[in-house]
Formats: structure tokens, C-alpha cells, sequence
């Protein structure tokens, strides 16, 4: 099969994803205006006149039509439903799916009058809308997207990096006590505030080091923020990781912490539970449907950094708690959560849908 992907191409999220396809041997081409460097697939940049904005987007039709035309691909798949997905609607070629990344959904489509067309528009000429929560199918719908076009499908972790730890964590390690470690990325919208603002409460009852892997616009301000809170000795901010320095990080911690105002399935989040470090995460729909309060984590309220201290100590002071959610969620995790299981569902989806067009 053949198939053509507009995505954002800096994302390692877009890369993957057509990097699956890539390696099951089917032809693929990955058409971006973000930089193709390092790329594993075959990838063009595009170039557009104008900032990517919807006016971007539109002035480069002309030219993503010509691309599609030279590759003539069976199936364009476009990952977000704004820009990428809006182009991509307009680009002729059938059948089209679309894969919701998120934040296309739970922020840019409430956000406006322009981007709520935008994307009603493309969901009514997909043939397949990809999600990966329950609060984005929902949306959806309410956008008017028939459910029987709508597939939901986690992404999920490769088990071959993300695997549990043989041991407790070892208390010799650098730093001392209890880790918590938080692997998102430093933009406002994950609120990494909340466990700065959390981390001399959390010191006031339990000898706690906190390690952040990830980076972005909010990590000057956050390291000042660590400074002015006195918290230079026990504040780790480890920039952004390769997935196995992610896992690493992960299998030496025992709490994982998302502070995240808005997310569908985080694969952060599956990441640490693959890892059997206990999550606990804010009370979004996506959250939910992953962790049970209680059970294999814990869920607070967003923006309270009370409310999150206190969900650690008591986590660092349950070690049955611990191995009982880290148990639950290692088969969690097979059931629903490894990559490859589940992109073969994705990959069956498009061979029919290529199947069904061709008759």
C-alpha cells in the first residue's frame, strides 16, 4: 500500500507513527513544513509562502496536490485535524483519514468560531477519524462525525524499551530517598508549576528528589522557580530524553507525575505504567479511562499543589499500594497498551478502507 502522510514532521509522535508503516514495508512519503532532519522515512519539506497559519496552509495546496500527484498514494493520512488534516481535505485524494492528536479537539476546537469550520469541514469528508480517547470521539460526534466513521485505538509503548524494574528501586542511588520524576514537556499546558509548587510540601514530611525530563519555552522560568524555592539540591531538570533514557529514569523513580491541564491518552503516562512506577496524574476524561483512584494510581485535582503533595506522601508511604497498582497496570498494559498490538488494528483498518475504494 501506498500512503502519503501531512503531518508535523519535527514530531517524534508523526515520525513514529509513519515509521510503522515505513518498516511493515508498505511505500510511504511524510509531506511537512517542519524540518525533515533525521527523518527514517521518506520525507519532503514543503514550503509555503506565508507563516503556517490557515492562510500557510492554503497557499501550499498547489504544491501538496503536485506531490500527491508524482507519489499517487492509496491513502493520505493527515495527523491533526487543523492545518494539516484541513489541507489534506482539500488535496483530491480519497480515501482520507484523519488521526486526532489532541489537542485539535480538546483546545483548538472550542477556542474559536474559525477553527470549529475548520475542522467540521474535515471531519465531514474523511472516510476514517482516528482517536485515541473517549473524550475525543465524543467531540466528534458532536461535531457531527458519524460514530461508524470514528476508530479508537491507543498508541501505546514499545515492551522492548518500557519494561518494569526486577527490583525496588535502589536506595544508594544519586540523590538519596524517594524519586518522583514528571516526563512531559515544559509548555504551559502540562503546568509543571504544579509540582514545583507541590515539591517543599511534599520535603516538609518525606526526603523527595524530583527529576523532569523533558524541555521547552517554560524551563528557564521553572529552573528560577527552583531556585527561588531553595529547591537546587533536590530538582533534577534532565532536558528532553531518548525513549531508553526515558525508561530509565522511570524504572529508578516511585511516583510518575502528570500535572497536565489537558491531554487524550498520554503515552507518558503508559510509558510509567509499563514501568511499574505508580502514576498519579490529573482528573481529565483521558486520565480515567487508564487510571482508577485508589487502585493503580492516583487522580487530583488540577492545579492544586496541595492536593498533589498530598497524593505523594501518602503514595511513598504505601509501598502494598505501590506493587498492587504496579501489578494492575503491567496488565493493564498488555491488555490495551503495546504499540505494535495496536497499530496492527490501524494497519488493518487502512488495508480495508483501501479495499473497499478499489472495488
Amino acid at each position: 500500500m501506498r500512503i502519503a502522510f501531512l503531518g508535523d514532521g519535527s514530531l517524534n509522535h508523526v515520525r513514529r507513527w509513519a515509521g510503522y508503516f515505513h518498516e511493515r514495508g508498505h511505500e510511504t512519503l511524510l509531506l511537512t513544513f517542519e524540518s525533515v532532519d533525521g527523518c527514517l522515512v521518506p520525507a519532503r519539506r514543503l514550503k509555503s509562502r506565508l507563516p503556517t497559519k490557515l492562510l500557510g496552509y492554503l497557499s501550499a495546496i498547489g504544491s501538496i496536490r503536485k506531490e500527491l500527484e508524482r507519489f499517487h498514494p492509496d491513502l493520505v493520512n493527515a495527523l491533526y485535524l487543523g492545518g494539516y488534516g484541513f489541507v489534506a481535505a482539500r488535496s483530491g485524494v480519497r480515501p482520507l483519514v484523519v488521526s486526532s492528536l489532541g489537542s485539535d479537539l480538546l483546545v483548538d476546537y472550542p477556542s474559536s468560531f474559525v477553527h470549529r469550520l475548520q475542522i467540521r469541514s474535515v471531519l465531514r469528508q474523511a472516510d476514517l477519524v482516528l482517536t485515541d480517547a473517549e473524550e475525543l470521539s465524543r467531540i466528534a460526534i458532536s461535531a457531527g462525525t458519524s460514530p461508524g466513521k470514528i476508530l479508537k485505538t491507543y498508541l501505546g509503548i514499545d515492551e522492548s524499551v518500557f519494561f518494569p524494574r526486577k527490583s525496588a528501586p535502589d536506595k544508594t542511588r544519586p540523590g538519596g530517598g524517594a524519586r518522583v520524576v514528571s516526563t512531559r514537556n515544559l509548555y504551559p499546558i502540562y503546568n509543571v508549576d504544579m509540582l514545583v509548587d507541590a515539591a517543599p510540601l511534599i520535603r516538609m514530611k518525606r526526603d523527595a528528589h524530583f527529576v523532569v525530563c523533558g524541555d521547552g519555552p517554560d524551563r528557564a522560568r521553572l529552573e528560577e522557580k527552583v531556585k527561588r524555592l531553595s529547591l537546587e539540591g533536590s530538582f533534577v531538570f534532565k532536558g528532553r530524553l531518548d525513549p531508553v533514557g526515558i525508561a530509565r529514569e522511570l524504572r529508578a523513580a516511585d511516583v510518575y507525575v502528570s500535572t497536565s491541564r489537558s491531554d487524550s491518552t498520554s503515552v507518558s503516562l503508559l510509558e510509567a505504567m509499563a514501568c511499574g512506577t505508580a502514576p498519579i496524574v490529573t482528573d481529565l476524561p483521558a486520565n480515567r479511562e487508564w487510571i482508577r483512584d485508589g487502585e493503580n494510581g492516583r487522580i487530583v485535582r488540577g492545579d492544586d499543589a496541595a492536593s498533589l503533595a498530598n497524593a505523594v506522601i501518602e503514595t511513598l508511604d504505601n509501598a502494598s499500594f505501590r506493587s498492587a497498582a504496579r501489578e494492575m497496570n503491567l496488565l493493564v498494559i498488555n491488555e490495551r497498551g503495546l504499540w505494535k498490538k495496536n497499530m496492527r488494528i490501524v494497519e488493518e483498518a487502512f488495508l480495508g478502507l483501501k479495499s473497499r475504494v478499489s472495488r
